[in-house]
């Protein structure tokens, strides 16, 4: 189940099943210098774009979600 950190209000674009499938099963996973974890994956449901997801360092809280359109397009050009 999802939680927003403390203080923040949800405001969605997408479905939270996808910040979900994401979550569950990323194209690639990072943790950020500020203990922040990126994980990416793509969408079939709108055109296999890729979906970032920020999380807390606790993995679970989402910090921010949003469609990177750079990963998506250096994953069309093959790097």
């Amino acid at each position: 189940m999802l939680k927003a950190a403390a203080g923040v209000e949800l405001r969605l674009t997408f479905e939270l099943e996808w910040v979900e499938q994401v979550l569950a099963n990323p194209v690639k996973m990072e943790v950020q210098v500020n203990g922040r974890i990126s994980y990416i994956g793509n969408i079939p449901e709108f055109g296999g774009r890729a979906l970032r997801v920020i999380t807390e360092s606790d993995g679970a809280t989402v910090h921010n979600a949003f469609f990177d359109r750079n990963f998506f397009k250096r994953q069309q050009k093959g790097q």
